[in-house]
């Protein structure tokens, strides 16, 4: 049979060179795929993606002379059309690499520098009874929220997160988008719970809830009325009583291995 003749002679041309070639390309497009992961390049490279086969397969179909010719040689374009589209995404990710080397790429992101803006800004605007809502991404992508609000795209700290909700500042009612140690974007519109539990939730507190009732989302909202500190995970919202206290969340949910380890004995 000539399939099965075909296929023992590529089995037979396999080595240990292929074998590599095949885990660079698998690594290659395992990087790509996390880079693009919630992101608005990612839904732009679908829809050209789309657009593509839809033109192979009228091409196909009605026998379309000019259009085969463009989709045989079009493999020029499409590169460089995928590096105009992915631009941000490509400088954020060479940015990375230049801060963490390639392990920055597959390990998971530090958050120790996150946790500490949001826990130190939290207990700075409870204290002064300002309020505030933190969105802390996590693997699902929040790019539909982030577009509702102003890019910011600045290296996270506690200054820039109470400057935010300052009182009277355009941007403090809202809520603010954190992905790693970057602020992407503030003034951002949440979802609203649908049936909260507690009918006298604001609305602050409601979207803190809303949104992670959809997303696997981290939030950290600040009531402006009395200060308290409230963290809302799965759709459920849990008060925390200091600064002290929401650092030990934020660092059990964002980084659970570390956690489980210092609390090993030794």
């Amino acid at each position: 049979m000539p399939d099965t003749e075909h296929f023992q002679d590529v089995l037979a041309q396999f080595d240990v060179w292929s074998a590599v070639d095949v885990i660079l390309i698998a690594l290659l497009i395992f990087a790509t795929l996390r880079i693009l992961s919630g992101t608005s390049g990612l839904t732009q490279l679908r829809g050209a993606l789309a657009l593509f086969l839809v033109f192979v397969v009228f091409g196909r179909m009605f026998d379309l002379t000019v259009v085969n010719f463009l989709v045989a040689n079009s493999a020029t374009a499409l590169v460089v059309a995928a590096v105009i589209i992915l631009q941000p995404e490509i400088r954020r990710a060479l940015d990375r690499l230049g801060r963490t080397g390639f392990s920055g790429w597959f390990a998971e992101g530090k958050y120790d520098e996150l946790i500490d803006a949001v826990a130190r800004a939290a207990g700075r605007m409870s204290a002064d009874r300002h309020g505030g809502l933190f969105v802390l991404e996590r693997e699902t992508g929040l790019q539909d929220v982030i577009e509702t609000g102003v890019p910011v795209d600045a290296r996270v700290s506690p200054e820039i997160l109470a400057g935010i909700f300052f009182p009277n500042s355009p941007l403090h009612d809202m809520a603010v988008v954190l992905r790693d140690d970057r602020v992407v974007a503030a003034g951002c519109i949440l979802p609203l719970a649908s049936d909260p539990e507690d009918r006298q939730l604001g609305t602050r507190h409601r979207a803190a809830l809303g949104i992670t009732e959809q997303t696997d989302a981290l939030t950290v909202v600040v009531s402006e009325e009395t200060g308290d500190i409230s963290v809302a995970l799965n759709g459920r919202l849990t008060p925390v009583a200091d600064e002290r206290r929401l650092r030990a969340v934020l660092e059990l949910v964002l980084d659970p291995e570390r956690t489980s380890q210092e609390r090993v004995p030794a």
